[in-house]
C-alpha cells in the first residue's frame, strides 16, 4: 500500500512539490497564477512605500514649525512609522508566500497539513491557515 504524507511548512531541499490529496489541487498553471498576484501586490506595496517616504523626506523643516504644525506633524510621522511597519510586514508575508511556491509547500495549512481551499487564495493569496485552523489560532490570541 503506497502511503502518503503531507507536509508542513517548508519541505527538504531535495522535493519539488509537495504530495497532494485527489487530483492536483495545485498544478503549475494555478501556482503561477498565485505567484503573478503576490508579485503584482508586492510592487503596488512597494511602490505606494516608496511614495510614502518619499513625501515623508520632502516635509518642512521642524525649526521653521509652530507648535500645531509641530503636533500635526508628529502625529502624521506616527502614523506613517506604524503604517510603514504594517506595510512592511505585508511584504514579509508575501515573500514567504513566494518562498513557499518555490519549496512547494504554497496552498498547504502550516497547522494542519491540509489543503487551504482555492477560495480563500483568491481572496488572500499570502494565506499560510486554512479558515479553521486561521479562526483557532485568532480565537487563542497566536496571531492577529
Amino acid at each position: 500500500m503506497e502511503s502518503e504524507f503531507r507536509f508542513f511548512g517548508k519541505q527538504s531541499s531535495g522535493s519539488k512539490s509537495p504530495t497532494l490529496k485527489g487530483d492536483d489541487f495545485m498544478d503549475s498553471k494555478k501556482l503561477e497564477k498565485y505567484k503573478k498576484k503576490l508579485l503584482e501586490d508586492r510592487m503596488d506595496l512597494l511602490a505606494e512605500l516608496q511614495r510614502v517616504t518619499n513625501g515623508e523626506k520632502n516635509k518642512d523643516r521642524i525649526e521653521s514649525m509652530d507648535p500645531a504644525d509641530l503636533a500635526d506633524a508628529s502625529y502624521t510621522s506616527d502614523y506613517t512609522l506604524a503604517w510603514t511597519e504594517k506595510t512592511n510586514r505585508r511584504i514579509r508575508e508575501i515573500d514567504e508566500s513566494l518562498d513557499m511556491i518555490k519549496d512547494g509547500s504554497y496552498g498547504i495549512c502550516q497547522v494542519c497539513g491540509e489543503d487551504i481551499p482555492e477560495g480563500r487564495l483568491e481572496v488572500r493569496p499570502k494565506a499560510k491557515y486554512c479558515a479553521q485552523c486561521k479562526e483557532d489560532l485568532e480565537k487563542r490570541g497566536e496571531i492577529k
